[in-house]
């Protein structure tokens, strides 16, 4: 808090932190399903290390990473909901292959063999792009635009996201965002990714409150802020939230509760002051 008992927020280079009041009263949330979510992020992780004693393609390896996302994503998602990798085709074009596919089991697949898809955009609910390694912002910056790039193509809702198994801290990943929107301020300000999750490191979720002066994204780091089983499932609940624009589930409401009471241990990320003052000036 600052002198006049207002909220501090982060500027590009330096993250402040802020902690829970110590008198603050905890959501009731299930046991066992807290238990269930770090379960599954624990699964995850056992699964990376086990294939890293054995496998050394790093082709191989980003398929299997991107499978095991998927089995751990499917058990959360209804059925009318499913999960493949593949492409989108829209009477304008076809996209790029997408390492994880969500989308609606009730329009036609327009083609598939294995788990790759040919979908119809209007079955398209969400993309994640998942990296074995996000570790300089040259790769960062390229995974930001294939993501606009999709966004753009479908003109859809839907939920953009990024996954990496490992990767820099966010600071250096922000930079990487700041000079794709400085590429051009006006278009790339909307194209941000809805959500980016480092795992054991940081969960970024953009702010979609319509002002181009509120800061574009809140920022959680993990296992301080949030746990790996937390940053999953708001991963999870960014399937409703941006992909089906509708109500959470009640078992993900009371974590999507939790997470919005640890707000006061996330960190506001404030745009840098050059793209401040020029989305000012266009606002």
């Amino acid at each position: 808090m600052d002198g006049n008992g207002g909220s501090k927020t982060i500027q590009p280079t330096k993250l402040y932190d802020r902690h829970m009041s110590a008198n603050r009263t905890k959501p009731n949330v299930s046991r066992a399903m807290k238990d269930l979510a770090e379960h599954y992020a624990s699964e995850l992780d056992s699964q990376i290390g086990t294939l890293n004693h054995f496998a050394r393609n790093p082709g191989e390896i980003g398929r299997a990473h991107e499978f095991f996302l998927r089995g751990i994503l499917a058990r959360f998602l209804p059925g009318d909901i499913r999960i493949s990798s593949g492409f989108v085709a829209s009477p304008n074009c076809t996209s790029r292959q997408q390492d994880i596919l969500i989308h609606k089991r009730n329009f036609s697949t327009l083609f598939e063999v294995g788990d790759c898809t040919v979908i119809d955009y209007k079955s398209f609910v969400g993309a994640i792009e998942v990296k074995t390694r996000l570790d300089s912002t040259k790769i960062f910056g390229e995974t930001i635009k294939a993501q606009a790039e999709l966004r753009r193509q479908l003109r859809s809702q839907g939920l953009y996201a990024v996954y990496a198994y490992d990767g820099m801290y966010a600071e250096k990943a922000l930079e990487a965002f700041w000079d794709f929107v400085r590429e051009d301020p006006t278009k790339n300000h909307d194209l941000r990714p809805d959500v980016v999750l480092v795992q054991k490191k940081y969960l970024l979720q953009v702010n979609r409150d319509g002002s181009r002066k509120s800061p574009p994204f809140r920022l959680w780091r993990i296992d301080k802020d949030v746990t790996q089983g937390q940053a999953l499932l708001a991963l999870v609940a960014s399937v409703w939230q941006y992909g089906q624009n509708t109500v959470l589930p009640w078992w993900l409401s009371s974590w999507n509760d939790q997470l919005r009471l640890a707000t006061d241990g996330s960190q506001q990320v404030q745009w840098p002051h050059d793209l401040q003052k020029s989305l000012c000036q266009e606002s």
